[in-house]
């Protein structure tokens, strides 16, 4: 989880250098000498040598360090470091030049940060700080279970999974409390007009100084459902997406994984600044797609493309909504195997369709389960979130030729 920024003179945070360059090390250590935050403690030629004396979690330090990323032994050092360290050190790598290939190799071994060797004293600054905002490298809120939605395409049914999964995580752990639905479309999210709730969180206030958010403040933005589910939502407003920084986002999110157990997040299908870190922070991400050619595509491509950009460390798990048993296969019918043969072991499981029992909840603001609570919908997000053992049903008939991937 995020850490607080601290002067206090007795707190500062040792930077541990690693550079063969003499002028680079004078050039730091007169940056640092001027910030009271920081001071500098090892200065080391090489990431082999900064391994021979790498130190525990217990001691307070960010890694900055110089790397060749085309040199495999370095890169294998590196994460030798951070996995001796129980992957809490933060480490900002400093590089010749931010290409895609070197950016996607630093992402993978889950560095903090990394800035260029030509940025600005300024930029070498914030880089240590963000660092400073994180315990570890691998998961920013680790006080909570996370789970993130993303829509593969429009219509797909992704607000409404997300809500339903909250409250089906919500009765099953009976942790109605401590439970919070997070809409992270700040431009025009719909999980409070599905809830029949105000929005409380005040974002426009907030975001331009996250530090001014804390247990307290959030506790006041936070809207509850008559199940007492929490709810994080802000007033639809067509803000521009800069306004809302990372800082921001991951700090509100770190603070709600201190109050909370559960985390369920709608994410917006745009790709915004703070989308990596949001996806990389959550335990799964399930990306929503319906029973249907082009939908099984995309989710297809979007889930590639996302551990492309995240890491393939990203847990990923497409989920099929709106599937319907047929008995009979006809020749423009999309079967289970399918979206087998399509998503692969992406696929993490299918949600039955029934337009009337959602439409319903919706309109009135309530669970699916209040309605009906034998349901076929919550039965099924059980098995995917919950891992519950799934009901024995007949395989349907053959009958329709099977999709060819692309």
């Amino acid at each position: 989880m995020l850490k607080q920024f601290t002067k206090s003179s007795d707190d500062r945070v040792a930077i541990r250098l690693v550079t063969a360059s003499e002028e680079l090390a004078r050039r730091l250590g007169a940056i640092f000498e001027q910030d009271s935050r920081f001071v500098m403690g090892d200065v080391t030629k090489s990431v082999a040598e900064a391994e021979t004396k790498s130190v525990g979690p217990a001691v307070r330090s960010i890694l900055l360090a110089e790397l060749d990323t085309s040199s495999s032994e370095e890169l294998a050092a590196l994460e030798r470091i951070m996995d001796s360290s129980g992957n809490t050190l933060a480490v900002v790598a400093i590089v010749d030049s931010l290409s895609e290939g070197t950016v996607r190799k630093l992402l993978q071994l889950r560095v903090t940060d990394l800035v260029s060797k030509r940025d600005s004293q300024q930029n070498l600054i914030r880089a240590c700080e963000r660092a400073l905002r994180s315990e570890s490298a691998q998961s920013r809120f680790g006080g909570a279970t996370c789970n993130a939605f993303v829509s593969a395409g429009g219509g797909a049914g992704n607000t409404s999974l997300a809500i339903q999964s909250a409250f089906v995580v919500a009765r099953d752990t009976g942790q109605y409390q401590s439970t919070c639905l997070i809409d992270m479309d700040f431009q025009r999210g719909a999980v409070i007009d599905y809830l029949d709730l105000e929005p409380n969180l005040q974002i426009d206030e907030i975001a331009p100084t996250p530090d001014r958010l804390d247990e307290q403040l959030l506790e006041v933005m936070v809207s509850r459902h008559d199940t007492g589910l929490a709810v994080l939502a802000a007033k639809n407003a067509l803000r521009s997406y800069e306004t809302i920084g990372v800082d921001f986002v991951t700090h509100m999110l770190d603070l709600a994984s201190t109050k909370f157990d559960n985390l369920i997040l709608d994410m917006p299908r745009v790709w915004l600044p703070w989308s990596r870190s949001v996806l990389q922070g959550s335990d799964k991400v399930f990306v929503v797609t319906e029973m249907t050619v082009p939908g099984l595509r995309q989710a297809r491509r979007l889930a590639d493309a996302l551990v492309t950009e995240c890491g393939d460390e990203l847990e990923i798990g497409v989920i099929v909504n709106r599937f319907k048993k047929s008995l009979w296969g006809g020749i423009n019918s999309v079967r289970r195997q399918d979206a087998e043969d399509v998503l692969g072991s992406y696929l993490a499981g299918f949600v039955a369709q029934d337009y009337p029992l959602v439409r319903e909840a919706i309109d009135r603001g309530v669970p699916l389960y209040e309605i009906d609570k034998h349901n076929r919908i919550d039965k099924d997000l059980g098995e995917i979130l919950l891992h519950r053992e799934p009901a024995q049903t007949a395989e349907p008939a053959p009958g329709a030729p099977a999709l060819i991937p692309t």
